[in-house]
């Protein structure tokens, strides 16, 4: 230490300067950095926090959101709703019967005891807003088991008046036993009908 005082002592006025500018930049710069990790750090706890405090709320009222799942249950029909296969077919056909067309992503699923969750998001580039209006309508006459979750609509710039459009699509699974409870019975197809016998008169030889 007491070298370094000396060599400090030693230098010119100007390389002192010099010596002093290059320390406090280093300073500032490991402060810079110490504050960045700080916040972030910060960021992390509050984001942990409110997550915790949610998942304290579900699990308060676990068997409150357990029955009213049940109930929508019932109100749904099994045999309409949605996998994840069966949502990108129906979101590529409604876009085709629309004159779209669009660039799709593969589903993200979240799964709870009765129900399935598909998410989709659809992109679509230069398209006619008439024909997005049509296609949002034919979803929407899909509902409760199609639905709408965001939209982007903005347009496009080197083709004034068409849109480019970003989407997600989601879709609802019922799974187990709430598919089987919410399914309605299938009638049986009706029987054939049963042709009346009829019985051809023998024929008698005079001997």
């Amino acid at each position: 230490m007491n070298l370094l005082r000396t060599w400090f002592l030693s230098r010119l006025l100007r390389e002192k300067l010099l010596v002093l500018a290059f320390v406090g930049l280093g300073a500032a710069i490991w402060l810079s950095s110490a504050y960045d990790n700080l916040t972030a750090n910060l960021r992390k706890f509050r984001a942990a926090e409110s997550e915790l405090a949610t998942q304290a709320i579900w699990l308060g009222n676990r068997e409150a959101i357990e029955a009213a799942a049940t109930a929508a249950a019932r109100n749904l029909d099994g045999s309409k709703t949605y996998d994840a296969t069966f949502l990108v077919a129906e979101v590529l056909g409604m876009a085709k019967r629309s004159g779209l067309g669009v660039v799709t992503e593969p589903p993200r699923t979240q799964r709870s005891a009765q129900f399935a969750v598909h998410t989709m998001q659809v992109s679509m580039r230069k398209v006619d807003l008439a024909a997005v209006i049509r296609f949002y309508q034919e979803l929407a006459s899909k509902a409760p088991y199609l639905g709408l979750e965001q939209i982007s609509v903005q347009g496009d710039r080197s083709a004034p008046g068409m849109v480019n459009v970003t989407l997600q699509v989601t879709s609802v699974e019922l799974l187990g036993d709430a598919a089987g409870r919410a399914a309605p019975p299938k009638s049986a197809p009706p029987a054939a009908p049963i042709a009346p016998a009829t019985s051809t008169p023998a024929k008698v030889q005079a001997s």
